[in-house]
């Protein structure tokens, strides 16, 4: 993925690591003045349509890049080409 998302999907029910999740990918959009909306989505219909099968997940613009953990903020701001 060579562009920035239009939309970076938060996935998971709500727990936890699933905020943490949504407030690393939230800290490195804002610090990098990206306009992606990212959006926290807690259905587990929308996971089983993406294929993800372990929370938290982190989805750009429909395709699952971060699946069943936490990501650091490095990795997030590589998955953007940030760094």
């Amino acid at each position: 993925m060579s562009e920035i998302p239009t939309t970076i999907e938060v996935l998971g029910p709500g727990c936890p690591r699933c905020r943490e999740t949504f407030r690393v990918v939230q800290h490195v959009v804002e610090s990098a003045g990206l306009t992606c909306s990212v959006i926290k989505n807690e259905s587990i219909q929308r996971m089983a349509e993406l294929g993800m099968m372990a929370s938290p997940g982190v989805a750009f613009d429909g395709t699952v890049v971060i699946s069943g953990r936490i990501p650091k903020a490095e990795e997030v701001r590589a998955l953007l080409h940030l760094e």
